[in-house]
């Protein structure tokens, strides 16, 4: 009689004792994307990279002015049947150019030159002269420096003229079809410099003086110094 009564009262009891508890947390198993508790999770996903500003541009629409002073020495042959020792001795020659920056690192523009020559070995006062004027493309390797070394090549109308032995000017008229020149810019303040510089130069003459031959290559060496100006400057 006891043992049924307490069966009684205890399927009474049981299921207020069940809601009394409240609802079963969920097991981790059940979450299929739930890490194992012993398990930290770290984020190593690349950090998103910097940008880096570009560097500013220096060259750019900038308006450069070069002139320059250097001797000068003529070799080859003016003609086939003239070398150009006869006509020219040691020369000392100017030049001048103006470009237009139009990319970081390039520059266009136009040159021209001016050589007084000594007296050639064909008199003792034959002194002759050349006049050249072209275009060029100057490659500047670096920006932002002081020292900017650079490479230009160009071609130009080339006209030359010396006295022979009887004192009449002879002249020659042709093409420079290559004008090389290597050289440096170093910037003493923010818009003007000075730097060492060479020039070579190939030339043809296809109007010759009687007498000088065929067409025939002459070459022009010289080193010197040029000074500049940029506008507007760094």
């Amino acid at each position: 009689m006891k043992r049924a009564l307490l069966v009684g009262v205890g399927t009474l009891l049981f299921p207020a004792l069940a809601h009394a508890e409240g609802p079963a947390a969920p097991s981790p198993a059940l979450d299929p994307d739930a890490p194992p508790p012993s398990v930290h999770v770290v984020d190593d996903s690349d950090p998103e990279r910097a940008v880096t500003p570009r560097a500013k541009d220096l060259l750019g629409s900038h308006l450069l002015i070069g002139a320059a002073v250097a001797p000068t020495w003529s070799l080859g042959e003016l003609g086939t049947d003239l070398p150009s020792r006869r006509a020219f001795g040691v020369g000392f020659g100017a030049r001048a150019d103006v470009g237009i920056g139009i990319s970081r690192s390039v520059v266009v523009g136009a040159w021209g030159g001016f050589t007084g020559f000594s007296d050639g070995r064909s008199c003792d006062s034959c002194s002759g002269r050349a006049i050249s004027v072209g275009p060029f493309v100057r490659y500047h390797l670096s920006q932002g420096f002081r020292f900017v070394p650079w490479l230009m090549m160009g071609a130009a109308y080339r006209q030359a003229s010396f006295k022979d032995e009887t004192g009449t000017r002879q002249k020659l008229h042709g093409v420079e079809w290559l004008h090389l020149e290597l050289g440096a810019d170093y910037y003493a303040l923010s818009g003007v410099g000075v730097g060492p510089y060479g020039a070579l130069g190939l030339s043809t003459y296809g109007s010759r003086p009687d007498g000088a031959g065929g067409a025939s290559v002459n070459v022009d060496l010289s080193v010197g110094l040029r000074f500049f100006l940029d506008l507007p400057g760094r």
